[in-house]
């Protein structure tokens, strides 16, 4: 039986990641997509399990970067609903 090893993170906008990470996931801020390609390579140097992101915010990652997340031997990106449509104001 394969042991699970590693952490969860909750990836993208501030007000997404703040939330997640009241439950305990380890927070990393990530804008937008001129972003992405640091906060990936960080997630590559870490033991990751799981990788939490937001619908909308995961729409506009690089293809090239899509194609890297769903390789068998990463974590496992779970896509959550956005929270754009009901926070007033959100952009």
């Amino acid at each position: 039986m394969k042991e699970n090893i590693g952490k969860g993170y909750v990836l993208g906008r501030q007000l997404f990641i703040e939330l997640w990470s009241l439950l305990g996931l380890e927070p990393m801020v990530c804008e937008g997509a001129d972003d992405f390609p640091v906060c990936f390579k960080k997630l590559q140097s870490e033991e990751v399990a799981f990788v939490l992101v937001e619908s909308d915010w995961a729409e506009s990652i690089p293809e090239h970067y899509k194609r890297k997340a769903r390789l068998p031997e990463g974590p496992v990106w779970v896509v959550m609903p956005s929270l754009k449509s009901s926070v007033k104001g959100w952009e």
